[in-house]
């Protein structure tokens, strides 16, 4: 076998060699980035079924309606938002705003990963699309309102990004259920009795 040949062989075994390993590089990166929206997900679940999130999720949806048509409740978060925190605040008001901020900032943190690709946005909306729009049907209001107080029109602005995409999504995907598989048969013992109208 001459040089030349021997020398064209152990080149063109090391493109080989070379190559195979690109791919299993980008096989290792392709489960590694599963890997990292796994643990991304279950870190999210986490958070979203920790005590103090459920707590200011209940708190937040069995009073703030109400409590913003206290117009003192109103002044009171005006006040905050413009930076003047009073000096003896109703301690409900403080309770209350202070669940409406822990709600609204997760929800924020949350639309920055999915915005910027960190956490897959269809995986995120496909487990958590109602929870996002019904928080910010919650918030809406007392978002309307700080923005305005506070002159910050940027205020929660990944939070409304991913009520936005999350209603888009619905309307895409009216069941998450996949398409074409078959489903449980489900009977109710107990007949639920349709609502009087009138």
């Amino acid at each position: 076998m001459s040089l030349e040949l021997l020398n064209t062989l152990g080149t063109l075994t090391t493109v080989i060699i070379v190559a195979a390993t690109a791919i299993a590089a980008l096989v290792q990166l392709g489960h590694l980035r599963a890997g990292n929206q796994i643990n991304a997900m279950l870190t999210i679940g986490e958070e979203l079924s920790s005590k103090p999130f459920r707590d200011a999720t209940q708190l937040v949806g069995q009073k703030l309606n109400a409590a913003m048509d206290n117009p003192a409740f109103r002044e009171f978060n005006n006040e905050v938002d413009r930076g003047h925190f009073p000096p003896d605040p109703n301690p409900d008001f403080v309770e209350l705003r202070s669940a409406a901020l822990l709600v609204g900032n997760a929800l924020e943190e949350l639309g920055i990963l999915v915005k910027r690709g960190i956490v897959d946005k269809d995986m995120f909306l496909d487990r958590y699309r109602d929870m996002v729009v019904r928080n910010w049907k919650r918030l809406e209001l007392s978002t309307a309102m700080a923005r305005e107080a506070s002159g910050k029109a940027a205020m929660w602005e990944n939070f409304e990004y991913l009520a936005v995409i999350s209603e888009d999504w619905m309307k895409e995907h009216p069941s998450a259920y996949p398409p074409g598989v078959r489903r449980m048969q489900l009977t109710n013992p107990w007949p639920i009795e349709a609502p009087a109208t009138s």
